[in-house]
């Protein structure tokens, strides 16, 4: 098999004019540039450069095949550039792809220096996973995990929620409920199948059931316009309504029995190398933090 750093050693040795050369110019051993040049050789069946104490000079079948090493080199060099200079897919669950993902995507192509790096795709948790196993999306961004052989997950950040309720509801003078107290008011949003309805059946436990579920809307985004409206109350990420209420249009509630917090995952497929724009990715998000509590 025709491996492509034996091309390189090869042209190095022409370049640099001898295997010590090569080595200094390939930061290795004069052994390896020899042992290189030596597997290249058994390769085609012929010697490839005429080895002397101080020059090393190409042999007639090294004449012969020194364009199309080079040749070689510039193909995989295009097809790298290439690869490299791809979009990134990148799918998240409803309220991470609204309220997280965007700056993380930003400081990301901020960082490698290229706009346009990442797209984005919304949707579902399930459509989001589905999207990874298919080979549709790179890296996957939701708020729980599923065990797929094929899918290698990590907890990169935790985010606090808080209960909302609109300026004039009889619960937002207060900075902290009881959760008993939720289930005489509508609520509103964390329906089945997301995260939040997760999260309250943890909170509330059996009790989850006494629970006022009068409208599910869709939408974290609908969800705070009805709260506003004094249709009921919800329980939401915190970053999702920082800035309702600091405009004053909604107001933000902690449950007095516990904080809680709604744990994100990054999904990237187990055969992608450390070296691919999805590990980089992944490891930025991570480094970018791991808890909000705003």
């Amino acid at each position: 098999m025709l491996v492509l750093s034996q091309v390189q050693t090869f042209l190095a040795i022409i370049d640099e004019g001898s295997i010590q050369s090569a080595a200094i110019h390939l930061s290795c051993s004069q052994p390896t540039v020899s042992q290189q040049l030596r597997k290249l050789e058994e390769f085609f069946g012929v010697s490839l450069i005429v080895r002397n104490r101080g020059h090393s000079a190409p042999t007639r079948e090294g004449e012969l095949f020194l364009p199309h090493a080079r040749s070689l080199l510039a193909t995989a060099e295009r097809a790298r550039e290439l690869i490299e200079g791809r979009r990134l897919v990148v799918a998240a669950s409803g309220n991470v792809g609204v309220f997280v993902a965007p700056r993380l995507i930003a400081g990301f192509e901020r960082q490698l220096g290229r706009d346009g790096a990442v797209d984005l795709q919304i949707g579902t948790n399930r459509r989001a996973i589905d999207t990874l196993l298919s080979g549709e999306a790179d890296v996957i961004m939701t708020e729980w995990v599923e065990d797929h052989a094929s899918v290698e997950w990590q907890r990169w950040r935790r985010e606090k929620l808080v209960v909302i309720v609109a300026p004039d509801h009889p619960l937002a003078q207060r900075g902290c409920i009881r959760k008993k107290e939720l289930l005489e008011y509508p609520m509103m949003g964390g329906e089945p199948g997301t995260g939040t309805g997760h999260l309250l059946k943890i909170l509330f436990g059996k009790d989850v059931k006494k629970l006022r579920m009068e409208r599910q809307l869709g939408s974290t985004a609908a969800v705070k316009e009805a709260v506003k409206a004094n249709l009921g109350v919800s329980i939401v990420l915190a970053c999702s309504v920082a800035e309702d209420v600091a405009f004053g249009s909604l107001v933000a509630i902690d449950i007095e029995e516990a904080d809680i917090f709604k744990n994100f995952y990054l999904g990237v497929s187990g055969e992608s190398p450390e070296t691919s724009l999805s590990r980089k990715f992944a490891r930025f998000c991570s480094a970018a933090g791991t808890t909000s509590d705003a």
